[in-house]
C-alpha cells in the first residue's frame, strides 16, 4: 500500500511575510557581524541570537527568545548553537556518479 503525499500551497499572509523578512534581516545581520564580534571564539558552548541589530548570548534557545522578547517583542531572532570545540566539516556530494 502506497501513501499519498499532498502538498498544498497557501497564500502568504502579510504577517507571515513580515516574519520571514524579519528572520531574514536578523540572519543577514548575524552573518555581517559574526567576525567582528568574534562569536566563534568568545561564545563556545553557548546559544547566540541576533535581533534588532544586536547579539544575544544565553545557555538555552528559550533564554535567547526571552531576552529578545523583552527588548524586541516583534522580532524573530536568528538563533544558533556554537559548538564547544572547533570542528572541521567536510561537505560531500552524496549522489551516485553515473557514466554518461
Amino acid at each position: 500500500m502506497s501513501k499519498q503525499l499532498i502538498i498544498e500551497d497557501e497564500a502568504l499572509t502579510p504577517e507571515l511575510a513580515r516574519q520571514f523578512e524579519n528572520a531574514r534581516r536578523n540572519l543577514l545581520w548575524f552573518d555581517a557581524h559574526v567576525e567582528e564580534l568574534e562569536v566563534y571564539k568568545r561564545y563556545r558552548g553557548k546559544y547566540v541570537g541576533s535581533a534588532g541589530g544586536e547579539l544575544f548570548v544565553a545557555d538555552t534557545p528559550e533564554e535567547i527568545r526571552r531576552l529578545v522578547d523583552e527588548k524586541y517583542p516583534e522580532e524573530l531572532p536568528h538563533v544558533r548553537y556554537i559548538q564547544r570545540e572547533k570542528r572541521d566539516r567536510i561537505y560531500a556530494c552524496q549522489r551516485p556518479v553515473v557514466d554518461v
